[in-house]
């Protein structure tokens, strides 16, 4: 497999190509555009969280009028979407400021091929550029298998709580 990384996109340097991707043909990590909505919501469905195309063009519109984080795509050669991430930068009074993952997913039928590792290696590097000495990512305790991949990839069990959330 071939990755080629496209300009002005976070991930910045040459990134390593996973032994189990190999074959599967080119795969492009670039920035997230308006045009790809479609194929973005298709994969935010597989993870759980449904959306629309236009829903999701307009989730992409905010996001890029804003310089706090960036949606990063893997697209196969034939043009098809097979993952994304979104990075954002996190301030808070009780920690120092780093970068948080809110979310990443892979295609079902493209998992386990190493795209992920790709993409986090992007945000990771996003976060690098953006001074952030800390990149962390929140996950479904249920998420047994995504557990498994972000400790594969260096990262480590801070805690465990609970999300509360109220209308306004």
């Amino acid at each position: 497999m071939r990755i080629r990384i496209a300009a002005k996109t976070a991930a910045a340097e040459d990134l390593p190509v996973p032994d189990a991707a190999a074959g599967r043909g080119e795969v492009t990590i670039r920035t997230a555009r308006e045009t790809d909505a479609a194929q973005i919501a298709e994969l935010a469905t597989q993870l759980g969280y449904p959306a629309t195309e236009p829903d999701m063009r307009d989730r992409l519109r905010r996001i890029h009028t804003r310089t706090e984080g960036s949606v990063i795509v893997a697209e196969l050669g034939d043009g098809q979407v097979c993952g994304w991430i979104m990075v954002v930068s996190v301030t808070s009074l009780t920690s120092a400021a780093r970068a948080e993952v809110a979310g990443l997913v892979v295609d079902r039928l493209m998992r386990g091929m190493g795209i992920g590792s790709l993409l986090l290696q992007a945000a990771v590097n996003w976060a690098r550029i953006q001074g952030y000495a800390e990149i962390r990512v929140h996950s479904n305790t249920v998420r047994e298998r995504a557990h498994q991949f972000y400790e594969r990839e260096g990262f480590s069990r801070i805690k465990t709580q609970v999300l509360f959330g109220k209308k306004t």
